[in-house]
């Protein structure tokens, strides 16, 4: 079903059905002949313009650099290459689109016919031949990796490309000037014409085709502007999905969403070092406004992400790490995985996920408005965070290991400019009393001891999920915590989990790539002090050990997460050949692979023989003991028959044992029922009869969470 169509989406989609036929062409490749200058002295600022004569300049083959193996001009080192390519044009009716590829180190700035088309990692107009760029960046081609994509509005084209004789011109800087260690400097320019036998063949990057997937295929149209980090810019999105399991086809019409976004790049170190990139996007109603919207079986919302696995080959370790999240009762980010295009160009497999935010299918805390501002309508909800960017408050206490240097705090919700003068005082002051009480455990502060101040279950669920995927970037970047109105429970709660690209042996420092060893305590990073001030507490490794215990048998048990992988695997099997026919680098280090594998296949098998080893390596270094806390009975105490089992189970255990919850999962970790017990039962029946046949997970858990037994039993047929 089309959930959303409005009538001028439908004739933009009869518009651009014409143009099909239209075909790529590039006038200027990067490997062509160039004119050029390396300038360590001024240039005439007219260098760029149409009529300057370039004949005293230098002639040869781009790309132009030193010091990477994608030079085919040797220049010396130099703060910055001027290079100029003329090309023709007979008959501007014909072209509707143009496109500007470029690889470079550091930074550029291109020009058409003296108008700036295009740049990145460098600042000012016109910047002067020793301006240094903003900051490192490695070309990407002869790593294996794309150039970056820059798209042309059919504005601008009409505006700045000119019938007879066009310039492209462009400006590479280094950063650091003649100091750096080596440059790059390597530019397309390509226009989608009418007539197929003018110019070059496009580069293979810019070639797309029809494809007909088993996944839902996303389509993004910006109207040819590239995607900028902020602000975001308005586009469409169009969703093919057919439920029923049929083929989706590019080609075919939405059926399944078509509607107004606006859309952002988003990350830190992707969006300048990998050309795959990761987007978020907001839906929008006719008029621009934010609009709550269902799709592809995700709960209604406006805000969503499109996280583009690169240097994860397996493209599934952020997949994976929120179902192992859901499968033990913690809220994390849905997920589908689609198949993407982007101005119809294909750009391969994404993970479609849900934004962190307050709402009650996400974060489920209380929204705090301007005017809450005292009682209980103050104390909740927050969402705050660590993570690179702008610092909100700093703790007053030093981050792990490194003297001096505060842990520092974001707000997320209420953002920084909403939250009120009174709720930022308040939510600092609560983590403040939270870490003052952790750091002094055994004495009170402000008449609450440090398991007062925070829901000790869902610290221990996040430390043994971050510690299972040996999280590089655990603790201390996109880490959440989040706190609910004190009528609601108002313990600091840790998560929800984020980002875990660079997990399960996918780096190459901190010790990303070995199984063995903690995370927590990996002095490579800012890490807060809480995790080492709560593994010295009996009270927190007790839980943790119950829990732990609880989750192998069960989600975490090595055959569950095998069963998921493989599920996930075929489900990609055909598209990712695609997507590593558009990002050829399965045999190429990426930054930061720990290690290349060289096919898809054995990047899913590192990816199991490093779970399997971490899962070893945790079960014989977990600290506490699984004892419940009121009466020291181990969990083989509790008896579960018959087992196997046709329609009914009956458990049993002590009435002291304060069983609240009884939990059934399958083998995946999915909740298949749960059951609250009457305090003081000595044992409970349940009907199994509807369950399918296979195997299941049986968790019992007292007031606190923590796990009193567990086990497992299996549903035969009468």
């Amino acid at each position: 079903m089309l959930r959303f169509v409005p009538l001028f989406f439908l004739l933009f989609n009869v518009v651009f059905c014409v143009a099909q036929n239209d075909t790529w062409r590039s006038p200027v490749i990067a490997d062509q002949l160039w004119k050029y200058a390396y300038e360590n002295a001024a240039i005439s600022e007219d260098w760029r313009t149409i009529n300057y004569d370039d004949s005293s300049w230098l002639e040869g083959q781009g790309g132009f650099g030193y010091a990477d193996n994608d030079d085919n001009t040797i220049i010396p080192p130099a703060a910055s290459v001027f290079m100029r390519a003329s090309f023709e044009v007979s008959d501007l009716s014909a072209i509707s689109n143009a496109i500007l590829h470029a690889d470079f180190d550091d930074g550029f700035v291109a020009y058409l016919n003296g108008q700036e088309i295009a740049r990145s990692n460098i600042a000012g107009n016109f910047p002067s031949h020793d301006a240094s760029a903003i900051d490192y960046r490695e070309a990407q081609i002869y790593q294996g990796g794309l150039p970056l994509t820059f798209p042309l509005s059919n504005t601008a084209l009409q505006a700045i490309l000119l019938e007879g004789t066009n310039v492209l011109a462009v400006q590479t800087h280094n950063f650091g000037g003649t100091n750096s260690s080596d440059m790059s400097a390597l530019y397309w320019f390509s226009l989608l014409s009418a007539d197929d036998s003018l110019w070059n063949d496009p580069p293979a990057w810019l070639v797309t085709e029809n494809i007909s997937s088993n996944l839902p295929i996303v389509k993004i149209n910006t109207n040819n502007i590239s995607v900028p980090d902020d602000p975001a810019i308005p586009a469409t999105l169009s969703i093919i999905w057919n439920e029923d399991g049929s083929p989706n086809f590019s080609d075919a019409f939405p059926n399944e969403y078509q509607g107004p976004i606006d859309i952002e790049t988003r990350g830190n170190s992707s969006q300048f070092f990998f050309p795959k990139k990761n987007f978020g996007i907001e839906i929008k109603d006719e008029n621009g406004e934010d609009m709550d919207t269902s799709f592809l079986d995700f709960p209604s919302e406006e805000d969503f992400i499109l996280h583009g696995p690169y240097s994860d080959k397996s493209l599934m370790r952020n997949d994976l790490v929120m179902h192992l999240t859901r499968s033990i009762g913690q809220y994390a980010s849905k997920t589908r995985f689609v198949e993407l295009f982007l101005n119809e160009q294909y750009e391969g497999i994404y993970l479609l996920m849900e934004r962190i935010k307050r709402d009650e299918n996400r974060v489920d805390i209380a929204k705090l408005g301007i005017d809450e501002n005292e009682g209980d309508d103050l104390t909740g909800g927050y969402i705050i965070r660590l993570d690179h960017g702008e610092v909100d408050w700093f703790s007053s206490f030093d981050i792990f290991s490194v003297p001096g240097q505060k842990i520092a705090f974001q707000y997320v919700s209420p953002s920084r400019t909403k939250i009120t003068p009174q709720q930022a005082n308040y939510i600092q002051s609560y983590v403040d009393s939270f870490e003052i009480s952790l750091n002094n455990p055994s004495e009170p502060y402000g008449g609450k001891y440090y398991y007062e101040y925070m829901d000790l279950a869902s610290f221990a669920e996040h430390f043994i999920i971050s510690e299972l995927g040996k999280n590089v970037d655990a603790y201390r970047l996109s880490s959440y915590l989040h706190k609910d109105k004190d009528s609601n429970g108002g313990l600091l709660k840790a998560g929800p989990i984020w980002d875990f690209n660079l997990a399960f042996g996918n780096a190459d420092y901190c010790g990303g790539g070995f199984t063995n060893g903690w995370i927590y305590d990996v002095h490579c990073g800012y890490n807060p002090f809480w995790y080492d001030r709560l593994l010295k507490e009996e009270r927190f490794t007790q839980l943790l050990a119950c829990k732990w215990a609880e989750y192998r048998e069960g989600p975490f048990h090595r055959d569950s997460i095998f069963a998921y992988i493989d599920q996930r695997a075929e489900l990609l099997d055909e598209a990712q050949e695609r997507n590593f026919e558009r990002f050829d680098i399965l045999e190429t280090y990426i930054w930061p692979n720990f290690t290349v594998e060289g096919s898809y296949i054995e990047e899913k098998a590192f990816l199991k023989t490093f779970i399997a080893n971490r899962l070893t390596w945790m079960d014989n270094n977990m600290p506490g003991n699984c004892l419940s806390s009121q009466t020291g009975v181990i969990p083989s105490e509790i008896k579960l028959y018959p087992n196997p089992a046709s329609d009914q189970i009956t458990i049993a255990y002590h009435e002291d044992l304060n069983i609240k919850r009884i939990n059934i999962t399958n083998l995946l970790g999915n909740t298949i029922k749960n059951y609250s017990p009457i305090i003081g039962q000595k044992s409970i029946q349940i009907d199994v009869a509807d369950f399918a046949q296979g195997s299941y997970i049986i968790q019992l858990s007292d007031e606190t969470g923590t796990i009193l037994g567990s086990s497992k039993f299996i549903k035969i047929q009468d």
